[in-house]
């Protein structure tokens, strides 16, 4: 066996093409950050998710078209009204989950309303601020689930398609493997604890679900966008680990770490696997009422076009 090279689909492995493009991944964004940072100097968490949204784009396109031999839509981008209806229903949910938290925190005395973002100090002014950081966390919430879900679970689902395994198999081992993988790239994020590692790599396997069941990135680009930009921008919760640009109501939080998180935020605490569980509850409902089946998505089981083109040229 090649263990370079796959001559019956006569492309690389998946796990060479996956290296590829991460590396990929890592000079482009490093150089994309490099020349923003020469163009515009300032705080704004803007600036730093535009160029890993380049690198992501520009990685994922050329592995895709010269690596995997597919159009990058296969990665779950079809923008289509059934995308835009999963990504409402994704940012319906991750919304509630975030309120959700909020609410029971604030009813337990853990968290007490401070002020209010407009009358606090900030080097923008709060308009300018906010859509920095919700222009941040859509980008973000765009970018990672590309990556993380659309071009690596697909990859490594394929990859791991033996006999003994299956398409299910192989994707369960593909979610767990880069749910892992999204985990530890936040090992180095401010106040990070194994606690907060360990809900990370949980946040990514329900992340992954909608996408292992509709073959669409809609739903789980919704959810990890609103839960990113409701929890830092809205209730002034961190985001793991960092403060955004501003947030509506500035939050006083005095509850147990072990509960709410502390400074790396909600999904450090206990309470944000309920949040977690929220949106995961909301995403079979959704699933199961939009589409009325619950099982792996065709994109898991059929053969891509290009390889089958390939195999019937040789």
């Amino acid at each position: 066996m090649n263990l370079f090279f796959n001559e019956k689909e006569y492309r690389l492995r998946a796990g060479w093409r996956l290296l590829i493009q991460f590396v990929l991944f890592f000079f482009i964004s490093g150089f994309a950050a490099l020349a923003l940072h020469s163009l515009w100097t300032t705080s704004l968490s803007i600036t730093g998710a535009i160029p890993q949204l380049i690198g992501t784009v520009a990685s994922i396109w050329f592995a895709a078209r010269l690596l995997d031999k597919r159009p990058v839509s296969a990665y779950g981008l079809t923008f289509d009204r059934r995308w835009i209806k999963d990504f409402a229903a994704g940012v319906f949910w991750g919304s509630l989950a975030i309120a959700v938290i909020f609410a029971i925190e604030w009813q337990l005395g853990w968290v007490t309303i401070a002020g209010w973002g407009w009358t606090s100090s900030i080097d923008y002014s709060f308009p300018v601020a906010l859509l920095s950081s919700f222009s941040a966390m859509l980008l973000v919430g765009f970018y990672e689930e590309l990556l993380s879900r659309g071009y690596q679970i697909l990859n490594l689902t394929e990859g791991l398609r033996y006999p003994q395994l299956g398409t299910r198999g192989a994707a369960a081992i593909a979610t767990l493997t880069t749910s892992m993988l999204f985990g530890f790239m936040h090992a180095f994020n401010p106040n990070v604890s194994s606690v907060a590692i360990f809900n990370i790599i949980i946040a990514g396997i329900v992340l992954a679900v909608p996408y292992l069941l509709t073959g669409s990135l809609g739903l789980s680009v919704g959810l990890h966008f609103s839960w990113n930009f409701v929890q830092g921008s809205v209730f002034g919760y961190p985001v793991s680990g960092t403060m955004l640009d501003a947030s509506i109501i500035r939050p006083a939080q005095q509850g147990p770490d072990f509960w709410t998180g502390g400074t790396f935020g909600p999904e450090a605490g206990a309470v944000g696997l309920l949040g977690m569980a929220i949106m995961l509850g909301g995403t079979l409902v959704y699933t199961y009422r939009s589409r009325r089946r619950l099982a792996l998505a065709e994109l898991f089981h059929i053969k891509n076009e290009l390889i089958k083109s390939n195999e019937q040229a040789r």
